[in-house]
């Protein structure tokens, strides 16, 4: 195992100072600045031997095997090295969307076909009677933070990055620990909702920084999901709103926003994710100032061009896969959203692109020479 770890390490180091250049162009568009080229987060799928070198892990035994957690994620690394642009390659600890609330005494359930899940609750009176200091890292975050180490140890030297453990929102949290009954006591116990926000806010901050203390680098830069980098003083950070979007206008208001900017305000910003849609948490997404970028898990479901026209409009980064139109070819498809994404010469936008090995050439070409005719313009 120890040898296929030092094989995918050599491999990714071969590319560093394409990394280097990368984070530099992504770090320029977060700061509103004009690029000498603007990046596309390109990652190609793997073949031969970086395809079939690492068995293909479940999620169950991964959790509790830092060798494994590491070769897990390098596999997916390799999908930004292989692409060849500025996608920046990074791996993370991957132990589920409901990780943080192990500081609440809470475990998640494991699964060898599918992520980590948190069946286990809260109840009210366990809730009420809890204070912050009552919060503490249980025994699988701990072991995540384990993995990070390892992975830092290993990684030294290669440009592959780490990012944190996945971060929900204080609402989001507060839902996974409680359960549905949040959604009754918004209506019937809002002082309880605020408590556990509270405690939620609390939780994340802590594991937060235990993360970002561990990430090499992180006091200038953060890198998210297999090829992003924030800037430290952006906050660096991702946070989900997932459950948020099946609240109400009022309720994301009182319940939602506050929280988050909290997390925001502490970590100095960040950006935002969440699946689905709800339009009252885009507008107050756009209307939050320490909201600096957006990104959606289903893109499908908006217009895209007026949510990157609208990001741009607002000075704020949007980064994610965005869908083509039928037909439409690479370059048409490219002017459109680097178009809709510009504000007074600077491009808005991080676009995730996924291809193969038969169309990434045509697909880099296509990228290339359409934003050098466009920067030449400017």
């Amino acid at each position: 195992m120890e040898n296929i770890i030092n094989f995918y390490c050599e491999k990714i180091k071969q590319g560093k100072q394409r990394y280097e250049k990368a984070v530099k162009l992504q770090m320029d568009v977060w700061n509103g600045k004009r690029a000498a080229g603007h990046p596309l987060l390109l990652k190609c799928e793997l073949n031969g031997d970086l395809k079939n070198k690492i068995p293909d892990y479940n999620y169950k035994e991964i959790h509790y095997d830092s060798q494994k957690m590491l070769l897990f994620g390098l596999k997916q690394a390799m999908y930004a090295v292989e692409g060849n642009c500025e996608a920046v390659p990074s791996v993370r600890a991957n132990m589920g969307c409901g990780i943080f609330a192990n500081f609440f005494g809470l475990e998640q359930d494991l699964f060898e076909d599918k992520m980590p899940w948190l069946s286990q609750k809260l109840t009210k009176e366990e809730i009420m009677n809890m204070v912050p200091e009552d919060l503490k890292p249980g025994d699988q975050f701990k072991k995540g933070l384990e993995h990070m180490d390892y992975m830092a140890d290993k990684l030294e030297g290669t440009g592959c990055l780490i990012f944190p453990m996945d971060l929900q929102g204080p609402y989001d949290m507060a839902h996974l620990v409680y359960g549905d009954n949040i959604f009754y006591d918004m209506y019937d116990d809002p002082e309880f909702v605020h408590h556990v926000l509270d405690l939620s806010c609390h939780a994340i901050i802590m594991g937060m920084e235990a993360c970002l203390n561990l990430i090499p680098g992180s006091e200038n830069m953060v890198a998210h999901y297999n090829d992003l980098v924030i800037p430290a003083d952006k906050g660096g950070i991702k946070i989900s709103e997932d459950t948020s979007t099946l609240i109400s206008k009022e309720q994301i208001e009182e319940f939602v926003i506050p929280y988050t900017r909290r997390i925001l305000k502490h970590f100095g910003g960040g950006y935002i994710h969440y699946c689905g849609r709800n339009d009252h948490l885009l507008n107050a997404i756009m209307n939050e100032p320490l909201a600096l970028g957006l990104n959606l898990g289903n893109p499908e479901m908006h217009d895209m061009e007026e949510i990157v026209c609208g990001c741009a409009k607002n000075k704020k980064v949007y980064y994610g896969l965005i869908p083509g139109k039928e037909g439409e070819t690479y370059e048409q498809y490219f002017k459109r959203y680097l178009n809709a994404s510009q504000n007074d010469g600077v491009y808005w936008l991080l676009l995730q692109y996924n291809c193969n090995s038969n169309n990434h050439n045509k697909i880099k070409e296509s990228w290339i020479g359409y934003t050098s005719s466009q920067r030449t313009q400017v």
